[in-house]
């Protein structure tokens, strides 16, 4: 079984200099962002913490370009994602514990391959943006709350085309879907509950 390359991206990995705590202090100036950066130069992947809206938007705007991969972790106040269909160089995103109700157009992410999203509730609910990632190869899907959480349907994920590496943990409101739908993929796993779960 191939590994997914996500998951360098994720976990305990990072060091001291890859690793940006903001201030959840809404008085933050933009300018402290500016200086905090200096710090994180000549790395490929940064983990990102505590942001609020505010700090997010700025950040990718000046600066998440810079990186081959950024894990958003713990950022509560974030929830709207629309700043990240301006990139065009990052190549994994991450996000564990984000409060976005949504995900955003990727029609011009074109140099996106890889999506983790964990534990970040209505994050997941629509799945329908994914499919407009024009080089999405690898997808990491988790909800923690099977039954308050789910997503709607997976049924966008049928026209990711160049996806190659899928893995799923949630229940969903449409149960229509067959695996043959997803034979395209060279790996595949899906659990929907706590019990049943299928290797593709």
């Amino acid at each position: 079984m191939s590994e997914f390359e996500l998951h360098k991206y994720s976990g305990m990995v990072y060091e001291s200099n890859q690793i940006i705590t903001f201030s959840a202090n809404p008085a933050i100036a933009l300018s402290d962002i500016d200086e905090e950066m200096k710090y994180h130069r000549g790395v490929s992947a940064i983990e990102v913490c505590n942001l609020t809206q505010k700090e997010f938007d700025y950040f990718i705007s000046n600066y998440a370009d810079d990186y081959e991969s950024i894990y958003f972790f713990h950022n509560q106040k974030v929830k709207d994602l629309s700043a990240l269909s301006k990139l065009k160089n990052v190549k994994y995103l991450l996000f564990y514990n984000v409060r976005a109700t949504a995900l955003w157009d990727m029609n011009e992410n074109e140099n996106l391959q890889g999506i983790m999203i964990s534990d970040s509730k209505k994050m997941l609910y629509d799945l329908e943006q994914l499919q407009y990632a024009p080089n999405l190869e690898e997808l990491l899907l988790f909800s923690s709350m099977f039954n308050k959480y789910p997503v709607k349907t997976i049924a966008p994920l049928k026209n990711c085309k160049k996806l190659k590496r899928l893995f799923m943990e949630f229940n969903t409101e449409d149960k229509s879907f067959l695996p043959e739908d997803f034979d395209f993929l060279d790996e595949f796993k899906y659990q929907c509950d706590r019990k049943r779960n299928f290797t593709y």
